[in-house]
């Protein structure tokens, strides 16, 4: 192989490495399924990287009675929380071990065992949204005023954060 081919090589393999990495949010976008979600934030700011809303999701705090499993068993775990729509707002359905055949999911991480509320926490990385500079505080006041809401983009159990906006 030349040096010409060699750098050429060099060069690409990250650059189609860092394109492949987009592929999976991007599909979501263009082609997910639409949802709603109940949001609370709870800080405005990020000293480094501007004004951000982080959230908390009501679908993140799963009943103990949608969960089949002991606490030992779900500790650390990737599952999928099956959504179902009640209303305006997507709620948790059933939780499972395995990927859904059907229906609209997203993969999540339990984070935490019970707690004293009779729920587990999970995570779904959904969990901050950037704003323009300045609006962060607005949002949080009115989150505090009556909540937010999430779009959220949901295709294959992976979810992007779209949007948010006051009830």
């Amino acid at each position: 192989m030349t040096k010409k081919k060699s750098f050429f090589l060099a060069m690409a393999i990250p650059l189609l490495i860092l394109l492949a990495m987009t592929i999976k949010p991007q599909a979501t976008v263009l082609f997910g399924k639409e949802v709603v979600l109940e949001t609370k934030a709870y800080d405005p700011t990020d000293l480094f990287r501007g004004d951000y809303v982080a959230i908390n999701f009501a679908i993140s705090d799963v009943p103990k009675s949608k969960v089949p499993l002991s606490i030992d068993e779900v500790y650390n775990k990737n599952l999928y929380v099956s959504l179902k729509q009640e209303g305006k707002y997507y709620v948790v359905d059933q939780v499972s071990e395995t990927k859904p055949k059907q229906g609209l999911y997203l993969k999540g991480k339990f984070q935490n065992s019970f707690n004293e509320t009779n729920t587990y926490r999970v995570d779904y990385s959904l969990d901050k949204y950037f704003v323009e500079q300045g609006s962060g505080k607005e949002l949080e006041q009115e989150s505090f005023q009556g909540g937010l809401v999430g779009t959220v983009k949901v295709l294959g159990g992976y979810g992007v954060l779209t949007g948010i906006t006051p009830r």
